[in-house]
């Protein structure tokens, strides 16, 4: 063979090139490989391998308490048993689903649900399967722990609302959290939690909940408990104290449990909520539990709607609870108070006849207040307009909310010549004026913006207070108390002798004869009022209101603050159907004024036993619920 075929080295060369590059490109993948998994990935996989042998069991923080100005007991806890699912310990999950739904006669599908909930977190996470088991539940899931190491049942607490339905629309309840509340609160709030839904659960979620513990514990094959590892103890949440007096809830309860309406009670010096009712109500401790979907069809199926808050949540005509600030804006625009209209029993405006609902002769301004005389407040309301009674009413707070700290307040509606333009697309009507000044047409208030509004009648200086529930917050552990009282920053100004004069007809209401809510005067309370009644519907004779089907007749309001000089206490009631504001809303807005200036002067009531869904108190329709006053001829006392 030739010397030179010998020497030709090039081919050798070109494949040992070939194979150098190929043997740093697998080196380099494995490196790649490694960084990927043991730097970029290597927290997570580290996770994974601990909870093969390690489990987390969350510690539910104790929820605050919430107790009354007086420190009565409103919403504890009690223990409860929560049945947990770990998907990694389980190689079937659909099985150990049907296992649950056979042993506790749970429904498959809602237990799928809540696994399909978080299909996109970690598995190593828990689903809570079920809550509020009985001891025997708890023992028939123990029983079968080796069979099914991924079912773990947690210890918990249920909230308890020892009243009932008493407070049911104030406190609020409980409820699951929902996907859009987990995003909101990531981090303070797990899957399967329950957190504040309505009411003063909801407003003070952060203060109440606390925050959670963990656990952390070592478990062998079987899924046993081996040893702990670590532990974060829960920190409890605050005790809440309110504003309201459980007595005069009570009170108010009691009287609405045959009735349909809402009542107010103020502190118009400082906007403290004494109490409030809504009827009729719900039992928050259903919610405690899971509702199954035949409790919830009841709740929302009933007429009444039980669920919705009508003190701050329905808005309605006002009546002639409206003629005291009808009042002022005649008085701050040129109308004196001795100025006298004739009263027959009707006025004609616009060619139009207008009803009052008695012939009361000649009266002045105090007068018409005092036998609620529609004939003097429809000539004020002619001459003033409709745009001056709109200035007068924003200027009391109305047409806006109140700042009261519960969730969906409504503003209500204030008409005026710029409404009916943007929201009607037409002109106002002088005629329309004539309605308004009584408390109908398109005016629309609620018993909260109402009972806020007497309170600037109420204080000499016209303050008009935030309605606030919330008086002091304690923590359990440190024992730091937070106060809270929210600074009146509107008052309404009062020319020399406007207030003075609306007083005077008021008072005249409650303690002359004559005056509309007079027989239900109680001596010595010196307390001002203002009834009123409003029609669901128009009719030619007033004295057919008693035949009409009951969801059909009039409203009743009644709004009353007492005494006369340094007022204590602000109270508006309103009785859906109730037909007079005398005989219906009077009486209770009396005995909570009394109660509250005479304490132990009226018997408190027990509190009702709380009821299943489907019995919640029973009462007339809402047909003006959503706001949908009629336009009428006349208001009564």
């Amino acid at each position: 063979m030739p010397a030179s075929a010998r020497e030709d080295r090039r081919p050798l060369l070109r494949r040992i090139d070939r194979l150098a590059v190929a043997s740093f490109s697998v080196l380099a993948l494995l490196v790649g490989i490694y960084w990927v998994h043991q730097v970029l990935r290597g927290d997570d996989y580290a996770r994974q391998a601990e909870n093969n042998r390690q489990r987390s069991v969350p510690i539910n923080a104790s929820r605050g308490f919430i107790l009354d100005r007086n420190g009565k007991l409103l919403a504890e806890n009690e223990p409860s048993f929560t049945l947990l699912l770990y998907r990694r310990e389980t190689r079937d999950v659909e099985a150990s689903l049907r296992f649950v739904s056979t042993l506790l006669g749970r429904p498959l599908e809602e237990l799928r649900r809540r696994v399909e909930r978080l299909r996109g977190g970690y598995d190593f996470v828990p689903v809570v399967l079920d809550d509020d088991l009985s001891i025997a539940e708890v023992g028939a899931v123990e029983a079968h722990a080796l069979e099914h190491p991924e079912l773990v049942v947690q210890t918990t607490e249920r909230r308890v609302y020892t009243q009932g339905t008493v407070l049911a629309h104030l406190l609020g309840y409980l409820g699951e959290a929902s996907p859009e509340q987990l995003a909101s609160r990531a981090g303070r709030v797990r899957s399967g939690e329950s957190i504040g839904q309505r009411g003063i659960e909801a407003a003070y979620q952060d203060l109440l909940a606390g925050t959670s513990g963990l656990r952390t514990f070592v478990i062998d094959s079987f899924g046993r408990e081996v040893a702990e590892l670590d532990r974060l103890d829960p920190l409890p949440g605050n005790t809440l104290v309110l504003n309201v007096d459980l007595d005069l809830q009570r009170i108010a309860d009691d009287y609405f449990r045959d009735k349909v309406g809402s009542a107010v009670a103020l502190d118009p010096r400082t906007g403290e909520i004494l109490a409030l009712v809504s009827a009729p109500a719900f039992d928050p401790n259903v919610f405690s539990r899971r509702v199954t979907r035949a409790e919830w069809q009841t709740i929302i199926g009933n007429e009444d709607r039980p669920m919705q808050n009508r003190a701050l949540q329905n808005v309605y005509s006002p009546g002639s609870v409206w003629k005291a600030f009808v009042a002022y804006a005649a008085l701050t625009n040129g109308i004196p108070a001795s100025e006298t209209a004739f009263c027959p029993g009707f006025a004609t405006f616009y060619g139009r006849r207008f009803r009052c609902h008695g012939a009361h002769g000649t009266v002045d301004l105090p007068r018409a207040l005092q036998v609620s005389c529609d004939v003097w407040f429809y000539n004020a309301g002619r001459r003033l307009g409709v745009d001056a009674l709109a200035e007068a009413a924003r200027t009391f707070g109305f047409g806006r909310p109140t700042g009261v700290d519960l969730a969906s307040e409504k503003a209500g509606n204030v008409p005026s010549s710029a409404w009916s333009q943007s929201v009607r697309k037409h002109p106002w009507y002088p005629g329309e004026t004539i309605s308004v000044a009584i408390g109908q047409g398109p005016l629309l208030v609620s018993a909260l913006q109402t009972a806020r509004a007497f309170s600037a009648l109420a204080n000499e200086d016209g303050a008009l207070p935030v309605p606030h529930l919330f008086r002091i917050g304690e923590h359990v552990r440190s024992g730091a108390r937070v106060a809270y009282r929210p600074p009146v920053t509107e008052r309404v100004p009062f020319p020399p002798g406007v207030r003075e004069t609306i007083v005077e007809g008021l008072w005249r209401v409650v303690n002359q004869p004559g005056g509309t809510a007079y027989r239900y005067r109680v001596e010595g309370l010196d307390a001002c009022g203002k009834t009123g009644t409003v029609q669901v519907v128009a009719q030619k004779q007033a004295k057919m209101t008693h035949q009409l089907p009951e969801k059909l007749r009039d409203h009743a309001w009644f709004a009353a603050f007492a005494p006369r000089d340094d007022a204590k206490i602000v109270v508006v009631v309103f009785v859906e159907n109730g037909m007079h504001g005398s005989s219906a809303a009077a009486p209770l807005a009396m005995r909570l004024i009394e109660a509250h200036l005479r304490p132990g002067s009226v018997p408190v009531p027990e509190p009702p036993a709380a009821p299943a869904p489907e019995a919640t108190p029973p009462g007339g329709t809402t047909t003006a619920a959503n706001g949908a006053g009629a336009p009428a001829t006349r208001t009564g006392a």
